[in-house]
């Protein structure tokens, strides 16, 4: 059962639909207690956007880095075992596998750095908070960021600086399987995205966090 959970298809739409069923009934609940002054549900609305918009940009990235390595999903990502024998696979098969891997890599990375933004953005006596459209406008800078930092390591991967994080890296380049330059490329690019996700959030939340003290300084003076 947890095998099934944790590593299919079905056990991931489970998690999803568990997960966002766990935040409506909360949602609800502050709803009929509070009436129109509730806030909980426009709070979850920032996190469903932020979770559509990292599932989206993993879907893209990994049909992009598919055409880049073909190898390192079928090998690296274990889809031979889904796709056959045959090598290389048929593209339309393999781009379809790489987008749903992409949305499971994804979509928990989503809901990290919406939760990072709400906390930031959570009630303190004499901070006033940002409206959520307002966080919703910083989700294309940590994007931007994971765009940025993904197509550095891309570089430093074709052109081997990253081969010497592991052994099999090394091994592979030295023997020169699997077209080891577009290996690492797509690796490296999967590896700043991440990078630059986390420093997006992080550079998001110093800012919210800023400027919530600007705003709160400017009320006090006034």
């Amino acid at each position: 059962m947890l095998h099934w959970l944790l590593h299919t298809d079905a056990g991931l739409f489970t998690r999803i639909a568990i997960g966002a069923a766990i935040f409506g009934v909360l949602a609800f609940v502050d709803f009929r207690k509070n009436g129109r002054s509730a806030t909980r549900w426009r709070e979850y609305g920032v996190l469903l956007i932020a979770v559509a918009a990292a599932v989206v940009y993993g879907a893209i990235n990994d049909q992009i880095t598919a055409m880049i390595s073909w190898e390192y999903f079928y090998y690296g990502k274990e889809l031979h075992r889904v796709l056959g024998d045959a090598t290389p696979p048929e593209m339309s098969r393999l781009r379809w596998e790489a987008a749903k891997v992409g949305v499971r890599a994804t979509w928990t990375a989503g809901l990290i750095f919406g939760v990072v933004l709400l906390i930031a953005n959570n009630p303190l006596r004499g901070l006033p908070r940002l409206r959520n459209r307002e966080l919703l406008r910083i989700l294309p800078v940590i994007l931007l960021f994971a765009i940025v930092c993904g197509a550095i390591g891309g570089v430093l991967g074709y052109y081997g600086a990253l081969r010497h994080m592991a052994a099999d890296f090394e091994d592979m380049w030295r023997a020169n399987y699997f077209r080891p330059r577009r290996f690492m490329c797509t690796w490296g690019v999967h590896l700043g995205g991440y990078v630059g996700g986390f420093l997006g959030t992080a550079s998001a939340a110093i800012w919210i966090v800023r400027t919530r003290v600007r705003r709160g300084s400017r009320r006090r003076g006034s």
